[in-house]
């Protein structure tokens, strides 16, 4: 008999709910999908983002942050990057932003390359016969 009861409920919840619900397809009122029911802001942007991240700051990632990220997976730009900062002792001396330079000749200036030939390739345009060969003409 419960069973038969809740058995009941569930269907006229679902009959109520597809009875009630919109026809056209994707429309979203009153679901927590609707732009216009967004939740409000509680937290403003000018109190929330008023401390500027550690990495944006520091140009590194934290310490345990950037570790845990060199023993999951060494080869991760993260990883990366907290492993030269460790090496440099930038976490140890409190050291500012770390920022790389690199004093190396551009690839085009290290491969000593020139400018293509202008040799350009003559227009061909390709003519069928009355007979079904095809025959090439140089235009000019």
């Amino acid at each position: 008999m419960l069973q038969r009861k809740w058995t009941a409920v569930l269907v006229s919840t679902v009959w109520i709910a597809f009875a009630t619900g919109s026809s056209r397809a994707g429309d979203l009122s009153g679901t927590y999908l609707d732009p216009a029911l967004q939740r409000p802001d509680f937290f403003s942007h000018h109190l929330w983002n008023s401390w500027p991240e550690y990495r944006a700051v520091y140009n590194r990632p934290r310490y345990v942050g950037g570790h845990l990220a060199a023993v999951i997976e060494p080869s991760s730009q993260e990883a990366m990057s907290w492993k030269e900062n460790v090496c440099n002792g930038n976490y140890q001396k409190c050291r500012g932003p770390y920022v790389p330079h690199y004093y190396y000749l551009k690839p085009w200036e290290a491969l000593n390359t020139k400018a293509r030939n202008d040799n350009k390739p003559k227009n061909d345009t390709v003519k069928l016969d009355q007979s079904g060969m095809i025959s090439s003409q140089t235009v000019e």
